[in-house]
């Protein structure tokens, strides 16, 4: 995989502070900002984590 698809993958691997409950990261730049598609991407992960397997998000 290359560098970027590699830092993507991390950024939507959110840390479980406790059930039901994550934290995101932002990409290490200069600048402080979050996306909008970083955002619902980190949403859906979360989301898709919180249904049984047998559900679609």
């Amino acid at each position: 995989m290359t560098a970027a698809m590699d830092e993507l993958l991390g950024i939507l691997d959110l840390e479980k502070l406790e059930h039901n409950l994550y934290r995101g990261r932002s990409p290490l730049l200069d600048w402080q900002r979050v996306f909008g598609g970083q955002t619902i991407a980190q949403a859906l992960v979360a989301a898709q984590r919180t249904v049984d397997p047998d559900r679609y998000v």
